[in-house]
């Protein structure tokens, strides 16, 4: 998590981490993104969720459920 972490304040200028494991209540639900990080000139947050294995279409619903939410 710290390299990644370290990775993606590396892609330029405007990213301010905000939180690991940022919990958030969506319609009752507990929900854990993995990493959050927001973009000061976009002014939009960045949500990053960590799977291990192959990809499933499971986890894109997850992500956009929390993005619709």
């Amino acid at each position: 998590m710290d390299e990644l972490e370290k990775f993606i304040l590396e892609l330029g200028k405007g990213f301010i981490f905000v939180e690991r494991q940022k919990r958030m209540i969506i319609e009752g639900e507990d929900f854990n993104l993995d990493l959050l990080f927001y973009h000061r000139k976009l002014k939009r947050l960045v949500a990053i969720e960590l799977k291990l294995g192959k990809f499933q279409a499971k986890h894109k619903g997850q992500m956009e459920f929390i993005y619709d939410g």
